[in-house]
């Protein structure tokens, strides 16, 4: 699958190491995406969608690997590997403690992690680093987009080509042991992960 890609791929890497947005159809909703240690990227995502800058950006990473370089675990860490373990790759993001993570992305140092069931993403993730900071394309408050036509209605510096057809990930806070957002996963599925083995 891959293969297939590989003149897309360079196109939206390059958008992204020069610190440009990449809307990109995941495995769940269109996201859009920015590197995450380019603060004026990050504060463009906001722009696009209409967000408020209080609420956090979630980080798409390409393997474990990557969630750890980005999580202060401690304690937590049976819970997080068993959790991800189940869930990853897929539809779950994961807030935990952050490690040296910037204010544009969470206010509180914290930060959800995702690893995408989608191969050709965790690709352009691994060739920017392991790692993006994105969210869902859409405005503040309305439905994700669908396709890449769709996803050129916003101003974005490049459009993946596909089409994303799933639910958006589901959330869960592992600090509080919460399920914040059910989407993809169903909360029956993530409740004994959230507790103590």
């Amino acid at each position: 699958m891959v293969e297939v890609y590989q003149r897309e791929l360079e196109e939206a890497a390059r958008t992204l190491r020069e610190g440009g947005l990449v809307a990109f159809p995941t495995d769940t909703v269109f996201g859009v995406l920015a590197r995450l240690e380019d603060e004026a990227a990050c504060h463009r995502i906001y722009e696009v969608k209409g967000r408020p800058e209080e609420k956090p950006l979630q980080v798409l990473v390409a393997d474990l690997e990557s969630a750890l370089k980005l999580a202060q675990l401690g304690p937590l860490e049976g819970r997080f590997l068993r959790l991800v373990e189940a869930f990853w790759p897929g539809g779950l993001t994961v807030v935990v403690p952050g490690r040296d993570i910037p204010p544009w992305i969470s206010k509180d140092g914290s930060v959800g992690l995702r690893m995408p069931a989608h191969e050709v993403l965790r690709e352009l993730l691994r060739r920017v680093g392991g790692y993006a900071a994105a969210t869902s394309l859409n405005r503040s408050g309305e439905p994700p987009v669908r396709t890449a036509e769709e996803a050129r209605a916003f101003a974005v510096d490049y459009v993946f080509p596909g089409e994303a057809g799933g639910l958006a990930s589901s959330v869960v806070d592992l600090r509080r042991g919460e399920v914040l957002r059910e989407g993809a996963i169903p909360k029956e599925a993530l409740l004994p992960y959230l507790r103590d083995a």
